[in-house]
């Protein structure tokens, strides 16, 4: 597929591997996914219950390779975590609470600044979340992700960084801004800025791996 996204074309694919897995496996199946790895092209990652899967390539016909199935299986399951850690409500009400520092921008304007562009990149996320692109698994917008999570988790480390020194002064400071802070602290909580995602991920690929291994030993159809 090229150009803009298609959801109907790319549903009706999805319509053609759903009858062609349930035609080899002799069974309803219990989940499809389209996965986009690194390499080799879009394929279909599907599931039955057992747990069993068949793998199938763009040709509808079942994967052989081994390495190609835990490809795609890995990628699939990777961008099922990031899309798991993304929610798009959480991210886009950072917005909220720039505008609620806003009068404190002056005595603050670093820190303002900081979170005002850690709720930009966080509502690139939010929208990234949203698109309906989503229905593909694919390395290459997992990797987009995580970096718009970077950037976003970057500069509000540079608030709380900017923010730190006021922690000692609390009993000086306006209620009303101390208020602000704790709200923020837990909105930015909530949405996830205060981990880097690329780190949970990787932390999270021995697993990642595992579970494509246990996958790939589930396959209906040989492997080689």
């Amino acid at each position: 597929m090229s150009g803009p996204f298609d959801v109907d074309a790319l549903a009706a694919e999805m319509a053609a591997a759903r009858d062609a897995a349930e035609s080899l496996a002799a069974r309803p199946m219990a989940g499809l996914r389209a996965v986009r790895p690194g390499t080799g092209g879009l394929a279909w990652l599907v599931a039955f219950e057992g747990p069993a899967f068949l793998c199938l390539g763009a040709d509808l016909r079942p994967v052989g390779s081994l390495a190609r199935v835990r490809d795609v299986a890995q990628a699939s399951l990777a961008a099922e975590v990031v899309e798991d850690m993304v929610d798009a409500d959480a991210l886009r009400a950072l917005r909220a609470h720039v505008d609620i520092l806003a009068p404190w921008r002056a005595d603050m304007p670093a820190a303002v600044d900081a979170l005002g562009r850690a709720a930009g990149a966080a509502e690139d996320l939010a929208e990234w979340r949203d698109a309906p692109e989503r229905i593909v698994a694919s390395l290459v917008a997992m990797d987009a992700a995580v970096g718009m999570q970077e950037r976003a988790h970057a500069a509000y480390a540079t608030f709380v960084g900017v923010t730190e020194p006021l922690v000692s002064r609390q009993d000086e400071l306006d209620r009303e801004l101390l208020a602000a802070l704790a709200s923020l602290e837990q909105a930015a909580g909530q949405a996830g800025l205060g981990a880097s995602l690329g780190k949970v991920v990787g932390e999270g690929m021995g697993a990642i791996v595992e579970a494509a291994d246990e996958l790939a030993a589930a396959h209906l159809t040989p492997l080689h």
